[in-house]
């Protein structure tokens, strides 16, 4: 099990043999802890393996985040079913993008914007303003798409089709890739 968190961003984690490491929260890395200390040991030289696996858990973050703060605007101009649409296809270049780079200061926005609190607190005067417009199929598409990329339903849904495609690409799921990419951002020689 990994130690406490000192780092605003570390987390704890805990090592399954044979299945991998598991950030908390959930998210799973698919190498166990031993094989990822060897593959990252220069990012390692400069940062813990709490704090890697935490700036990854975070970047992982930013297709949902910016799905869910996209939608309430593209609802708000957009018909329902193009909205829908359009935060699907924003969530997908979101995930594309974050596996493709990684900006550590860049995870300071997604520590407030990922907040479920300032998310449900910001989608309820969404909804009041909708539902003032006379839009009720709207406020509970708004409350559904919260809850369900809250709860991690549309990421699974969104993500699973794509995922032999990006696997191809990056040879990495998103996690992984994630985790490459930060330890690329602290490793003075190149990670594989």
């Amino acid at each position: 099990m990994g130690a406490a968190p000192k780092d605003l961003f570390a987390v704890g984690y805990r090592n399954v043999p044979g299945k991998g490491v598991f950030a908390s929260g959930g998210l799973k890395f698919q190498k166990e802890e031993d094989e990822l200390r060897r593959q990252y040991a220069a990012a390692l030289d400069r940062v813990s393996l709490n704090t890697l696996l935490g700036e990854a858990t975070l970047w992982v973050l930013w297709p949902s985040t910016a799905a869910i703060w996209g939608f309430p605007i593209l609802l708000w101009r957009l018909r329902l079913d193009l909205a829908v649409v359009a935060a699907i296809a924003l969530f997908l270049a979101a995930l594309v993008a974050s596996m493709l780079f990684y900006a550590r200061w860049l995870n300071y926005p997604v520590l407030v914007l990922g907040n479920r609190l300032v998310q449900t607190v910001v989608y309820t005067g969404w909804g009041l303003a909708l539902w003032r417009t006379g839009s009720p199929a709207k406020v509970l598409a708004l409350g559904a798409w919260l809850v369900l990329l809250s709860a991690g339903v549309l990421q699974v849904i969104f993500v699973t089709p794509f995922l032999p495609l990006l696997k191809a690409v990056f040879a990495r799921g998103p996690a992984d890739q994630a985790l490459r990419n930060v330890a690329r951002s602290y490793a003075p020689t190149p990670v594989r």
